[in-house]
């Protein structure tokens, strides 16, 4: 079995905490603010398992905001990832937080990138939606991406999604245990009488009671 880290990337709107859902089952907007807003500001998270004829995998997923005003918070979720999911609009196209994220996600060295174009249910011709996303990304680390065209209102296209993720799943490299873990923090809260509490995704080892651990930056 392998346990990975998926996160979400794109401009605000394009659609990511629905296909998270419609992946998932489950919904990574959490606070009223968000679901009544419809946008994304804390990160959220949901899990997916797939499975091939050899191989079984526990994804866990981070869903980031898209808005530029929390573009902190997009940082902070793609830290650690394997893979990501760069998810682009078929009736709006390439847009401002679509090149930002891009830029993030390539400064971070993450190369193992799916584009899922959702919105596909409204959009008249998605060859020419390809197309034109293909003429945006010709000069990017993302050029030879594959592009899913997915609906999260409809469920076109799931099926083909989740396939091509099994199929880019096994390029991540595996995780090893190095003996210097690393905590990337991705939230912080004080839950009532325990404290602060700090959760992530850790890499490079185990942490364990009594171990100390150094705060960076």
């Amino acid at each position: 079995m392998h346990h990975l880290v998926l996160g979400t990337a794109g401009h605000i709107d394009h659609g990511k905490s629905s296909l998270v859902k419609c992946l998932t089952g489950s919904d990574p907007d959490r606070l009223p603010e968000e679901k009544a807003r419809g946008v994304t500001i804390e990160l959220g998270f949901a899990h997916l398992s797939l499975e091939d004829n050899s191989s079984k995998y526990e994804i866990g997923i981070v869903d980031v905001p898209g808005h530029a005003d929390f573009v902190n918070n997009m940082v902070a979720g793609v830290g650690a990832l394997d893979l990501a999911l760069f998810i682009i609009a078929a009736d709006d196209g390439w847009m401002p937080q679509s090149e930002e994220h891009l830029h993030i996600l390539t400064y971070l060295g993450i190369t193992n990138i799916i584009i899922a174009l959702t919105k596909s249910d409204l959009c008249e011709d998605i060859p020419f939606s390809i197309e034109l996303l293909r003429d945006e990304l010709q000069d990017t680390p993302i050029a030879g991406a594959p592009i899913i065209p997915v609906s999260s209102v409809t469920g076109e296209g799931i099926g083909k999604l989740k396939q091509a993720l099994l199929e880019k799943l096994p390029a991540c490299p595996p995780h090893t245990n190095s003996g210097k873990p690393r905590l990337a923090i991705d939230r912080i809260f004080s839950p009532k009488g325990a404290g602060t509490v700090v959760t992530g995704t850790l890499t490079g080892g185990d942490i364990r009671p009594g171990d100390i651990l150094t705060l960076q930056p």
